[in-house]
């Protein structure tokens, strides 16, 4: 399934309280600020399966988790994120061509906060 994509620069600049929001997977929608290039379409897209892989509402509350846990030990709100599990993940194979197709399920386990 090939995600939709929906470019609504004043939307992410509303939401961009913890970081700077250049695009946010919103299953099955990524939102961006502008054209995403292909590097991040990728990120986003991994995002994607990994919300599948934990029925949405699980991706979510176990992002929130991540990231309170990340805040907690790293005491800074980038570093926090940044060590998030699906954004680990996602960062590592944004520029592998051919990783969506050949992602091993539940890859993002492997990583830790």
């Amino acid at each position: 399934m090939k995600p939709i994509t929906i470019i609504a620069p004043r939307l992410l600049k509303a939401l961009s309280v913890v970081i700077d929001i250049a695009a946010i997977t919103l299953y099955p929608f990524i939102v961006s600020r502008e054209e995403m290039s292909e590097d991040v379409l990728q990120h986003e897209t991994i995002h994607i399966a990994q919300q599948k892989e934990l029925f949405v509402l699980f991706f979510y509350l176990l992002y929130g988790w991540d990231y309170l846990k990340g805040l907690i030990k790293y005491k800074e709100k980038e570093k926090a994120y940044y060590q998030i599990r699906f954004e680990q993940e996602a960062y590592a194979y944004m520029f592998e061509d051919g990783y969506l197709e050949n992602r091993p399920k539940y890859n993002w386990l492997q990583y830790k906060v």
